[in-house]
């Protein structure tokens, strides 16, 4: 029972955990370079290479450490996985080729790998902005070698190993520092009737951005108050003391709809010699607990700051927020919902 209750808690917590750190879905394009590390190649039997017109026998291959660039196009989902292409280029220079542990320097002499890879990830929430990123994928290798006077082509499958770590640098962009095991098989005409097999170790960098999704029109201004009781006799109507200001996503300022509402209010404020006013502020689930109750008070205190300026007392104008914790609209975590990014104004005496 013991171990039962652990576990679950554990799942409890993992579930918390994820919906705390938002991640943006849809499509991206990224970047990336780094530093490769070739692993040396042998030879299933000694192979004959000529250099510089001089036949050399040869059964392992060493190369010199390089540069790799990549780019990337794909899609992310909201649970965390990913898809991409990558296409990839390195050119690891030749460095010598030994024979019974006698080594043979060379020059002029270089190895130019092209690659289309696709890959599956995941980014895993561990911190605030920062994610854990594991992933593989597989594609095919396009391999020239070339020597002073020849040029020798060939290609075959490859596949990646990728572990890293991401941080979020902004809401649509994505820093990521990972290490990448690559490697190459089947590549032909390099040893005559064997393939042979080119591996390197790569440490990356790479920069990813997301392209902005935008937010369904937000609904127009709703003016909620009850309804009186029926009077014994034709009576008017009284006040609207309840008023809802819409905002945009992950915004604080008030758009031209939002400002109408607001001189409403005071307007009604004023007539009515209404002297106390009460202002809430709410967000939808998109973000963190702490962040989206500082954007639910920055919300409140936008539209106070609007109805001082129409002309009520400061002073008898209280802001509250309550972040993602009184939603309009019942969602899940994560949810761009267009009601819950409000403020309520009630008026009173």
């Amino acid at each position: 029972m013991r171990i039962r209750s652990c576990a679950l808690a554990g799942v409890a917590l993992f579930a918390l955990t994820s919906s705390a750190f938002a991640v943006d879905s849809g499509w991206y394009v990224g970047l990336g370079a780094g530093y490769s590390m070739p692993q040396a190649v042998n030879y299933p039997t000694t192979t004959a290479v000529v250099a510089n017109g001089v036949p050399l026998l040869a059964n392992e291959a060493q190369f010199k450490n390089t540069w790799r660039g990549i780019g990337t196009v794909g899609y992310a989902w909201s649970n965390h996985f990913r898809f991409e292409a990558e296409g990839g280029y390195t050119d690891p220079k030749l460095a010598s080729l030994n024979l019974n542990g006698v080594k043979t320097p060379l020059s002029n002499m270089d190895v130019r790998e092209y690659t289309a890879i696709g890959n599956v990830l995941y980014d895993l929430p561990i911190a605030e902005r920062w994610y854990l990123t594991v992933g593989a994928g597989g594609g095919w290798n396009w391999t020239d070698l070339n020597l002073r006077s020849s040029k020798i082509k060939s290609d075959g499958l490859t596949w990646q190993g990728i572990a890293g770590i991401t941080y979020r640098l902004s809401r649509t962009t994505d820093l990521q520092f990972d290490y990448r095991y690559i490697m190459t098989s089947g590549l032909e005409n390099f040893d005559a009737g064997h393939r042979v097999n080119l591996a390197s170790n790569n440490a990356m960098v790479s920069l990813r951005w997301y392209f902005d999704q935008p937010d369904a029109a937000p609904p127009p201004p709703v003016f909620v108050s009850a309804p009186p009781p029926p009077p014994p006799a034709p009576v008017m109507a009284p006040p609207v003391t309840t008023y809802i200001v819409f905002f945009d996503f992950n915004k604080a300022n008030l758009t031209d709809a939002a400002q109408a509402v607001v001189v409403e209010a005071v307007k009604v404020a004023k007539t009515n010699a209404f002297v106390k006013v009460q202002i809430v502020g709410h967000t939808d689930t998109v973000g963190s607990d702490k962040y989206n109750m500082a954007l639910s008070l920055q919300r409140a205190a936008a539209v106070k700051d609007e109805m001082v300026r129409e002309g009520l007392d400061g002073t008898t104008i209280g802001v509250d927020g309550k972040g993602f914790h009184d939603p309009l609209v019942a969602t899940g975590p994560g949810v761009r919902e267009p009601q819950n990014r409000r403020a309520v104004i009630d008026l009173g005496r």
